[in-house]
């Protein structure tokens, strides 16, 4: 018996670190699941709600250029923003699996799904998206580069698809003002606790690396 847990352990490892190594792929396949599904049922049902939970496919395909086509987002992160040598570190395999999955793969399809019981519960989605879409022309004007991976899918499908999103939840009288509202703040938030994270990474790295010269 003891064998046989030891052994499911063992797999379920197996698949966790596959996971880890391959999840971008996941989410791309995933996403077109998940654009089928909102089309055919979702959309007739409540059009606020397919909104709202579009945003997650939308993402996927956001987290597709970033690390997939072309990919080397952790790369670009790196050598151009930390202005470091290394490419693989302090934004690493784990930071980015961990924080990609548990915000794009759990996180937002949640609050889009608690959006049925009360749409006040997703409304910050579509801000999440277009303000995550223009931080990447932010990173593109502190890298002084033309590009930087996930660009491409902000400029055409975050920022506009975002946009339209917020203006039509705002037609719809669910929020007031485009920008004085709580969900801005809660989706501009979420958007500055990467950098901040980003940031801790970036100091424990440079302080790791002083110890050991």
């Amino acid at each position: 018996m003891k064998l046989g847990e030891q052994g499911e352990k063992m797999v379920l490892h197996e698949y966790f670190l596959w996971l880890k190594k391959e999840w971008a792929k996941v989410g791309a396949i995933l996403s077109i699941y998940l654009f089928v599904m909102l089309f055919v049922f979702v959309r007739k049902y409540d059009f606020v709600v397919f909104i709202l939970l579009l945003q997650t496919p939308l993402y996927m395909l956001h987290q597709t250029e970033e690390y997939i086509f072309p990919g080397g987002f952790g790369k670009f992160f790196n050598t151009k923003i930390f202005n470091l040598v290394t490419e693989d570190m302090p934004l690493d395999e784990n930071f980015i699996f961990y924080v990609n999955v548990i915000l794009i793969w759990i996180v937002l399809p949640v609050f889009g799904l608690l959006s049925t019981l009360n749409y006040s519960f997703g409304l910050w989605l579509p801000y999440f998206s277009f303000i995550a879409g223009v931080a990447h022309i932010a990173l593109a004007l502190k890298a002084r580069k033309f590009y930087n991976p996930g660009l491409l899918v902000s400029l055409f499908i975050n920022i506009p698809v975002g946009l339209w999103s917020i203006l039509y939840i705002l037609e719809q009288g669910l929020i007031e003002n485009f920008f004085l509202n709580i969900y801005f703040i809660i989706g501009l938030a979420i958007n500055l606790i990467l950098p901040v994270m980003g940031t801790i990474l970036f100091r424990n790295y440079k302080k790791n690396a002083s110890y050991e010269t």
